[in-house]
């Protein structure tokens, strides 16, 4: 009798999940850690450049940041494939544990005293190799953060905590640097890495549950070069990610040279003085961040791609007016608040683009190659960064930096044309959930 009875509770007892969902305190921990490593890559960066600035002529600082860059770009497509062999939260994690030890040993070394071109550029390398494993894993991160529902507020948080870090990163490494030195810099830059790997520790990354064998465990066999074909042949076969990677390498090489390089030279053609820059680039921060924080409350799902559309033409048309100002027919001052409108009107259409794109990118690629997709969209954009950068510094010897600003924004439009044409695109569709309150 017993013996049935106990039968009998085994029968009744509900059976286990198989699978928790993400938590919804998962996606902040997750965002408190990914910020906190923005952050700290900000002063690494600048802290770097400005110890490469103090011991080298300006010729040797362009190949540092060289070095920095061209591991990275090296090592990205393997980074994915080893995001999809045993999931991004090991990977960012390693990452994160890397580049603190990288910095505690850069501000130990420069606090001894020791300094010199071979140090700063292996610094550079060996933090670029780090970031080409980083950037694949925390571009897939979000697929096992957040349910399918969630994406794109969690894409639209990403955006915000993206676009405001530079915000706090930037002036806080210029502080540290005037106040304490490179060596406090690169020790404050090693905290924000250990705690983007206390909060990343703590963040549970559950891995969707169609796809529940691991693509390593598939095909061990394949290799490494082996995956990443794979990788190559699913972009070139899906019509969205393929058009979606195209359309990024397109804005990235029209859009990068003219809002790093080009801002400093169109303020001094213009007369706008360092204010100027900051006019545009605030600007720019500030519409990307208000309008990724719109997008965390009203998420246009059922026209996401036409949005993302409309978010892309913006950016052009900011750039191709920030090519159009002119000295003469606005004078100093009003061109100064005519420019910081033009970036915030390309914030704008980043922050809907960028969004919204993000969000499509995971969401439309299987998630067992989604780390070779993320590394592939990376490379994309890393690829035309260097060109576009010494593009933008030609034309604006030769026929002004308002050209450069031209040249570029009508490089975007191409990239706009490409969206609104392409069905894959423009009829794209987010799954999301009904607002609240």
């Amino acid at each position: 009798m017993s013996g049935q009875t106990r039968s009998a509770r085994h029968e009744r007892r509900p059976a286990r999940p198989r699978r928790a969902l993400p938590r919804a305190r998962d996606s902040g921990w997750w965002l408190f850690g990914y910020a906190h490593s923005l952050v700290g890559d900000q002063i690494f960066y600048v802290a770097l450049t400005w110890a490469a600035v103090m011991i080298m002529p300006p010729a040797q600082v362009g190949l540092v940041l060289v070095l920095g860059s061209l591991p990275r770009a090296v090592v990205l497509l393997a980074g994915g494939v080893f995001v999809d062999r045993i999931g991004p939260k090991r990977v960012i994690i390693v990452s994160d544990v890397l580049r603190t030890l990288v910095m505690v040993a850069a501000a130990v070394v420069l606090g001894a005293g020791f300094n010199g071109t071979v140090l700063i550029g292996a610094l550079a390398a060996v933090f670029g190799v780090v970031d080409g494993f980083f950037l694949p894993a925390v571009g897939a991160a979000p697929a096992f953060v957040a349910t399918l529902e969630g994406q794109t507020r969690l894409q639209a948080l990403r955006t915000v905590v993206y676009r405001g870090a530079p915000m706090v990163g930037a002036p806080l490494a210029s502080l540290l640097l005037v106040a304490y030195g490179t060596s406090v810099a690169f020790g404050v830059a090693a905290f924000m890495f250990a705690a983007s790997v206390v909060a990343l520790s703590l963040t549970r990354m559950v891995r969707p549950s169609s796809s529940a064998v691991l693509s390593g465990a598939v095909e061990p066999e394949r290799g490494v070069f082996g995956e990443i074909h794979d990788g190559l042949r699913l972009v070139i076969v899906d019509r969205r990610l393929l058009v979606t990677v195209t359309v990024l390498a397109i804005l990235d090489f029209g859009f990068a040279g003219p809002m790093t390089a080009g801002v400093p030279l169109l303020a001094n053609e213009q007369g706008w003085g360092p204010g100027g820059v900051g006019w545009v680039l605030g600007g720019f921060g500030v519409g990307a961040v208000l309008t990724a924080a719109f997008l965390t409350w009203r998420r246009p799902t059922a026209r996401a791609g036409v949005v993302a559309a409309f978010g892309l033409t913006l950016m052009s048309i900011g750039l191709v007016t920030l090519g159009l100002l002119e000295r003469d027919v606005f004078g100093s001052g009003s061109g100064v608040v005519l420019a910081g409108a033009c970036g915030a009107l390309a914030g704008v259409g980043t922050g809907l683009f960028g969004t919204l794109i993000n969000a499509s990118l995971v969401l439309s690629t299987p998630v067992q190659q989604l780390g070779r997709v993320m590394a592939l969209a990376a490379l994309a954009g890393y690829l035309g960064d260097p060109i576009s950068f010494s593009l933008t510094g030609i034309a604006a010897q030769g026929l002004g930096a308002s050209s450069a600003f031209l040249f570029g924004g009508g490089l975007i439009m191409v990239a706009v044309v490409i969206t609104w044409v392409s069905p894959a695109i423009r009829t794209l569709t987010l799954p999301g959930t009904p607002r609240q309150g």
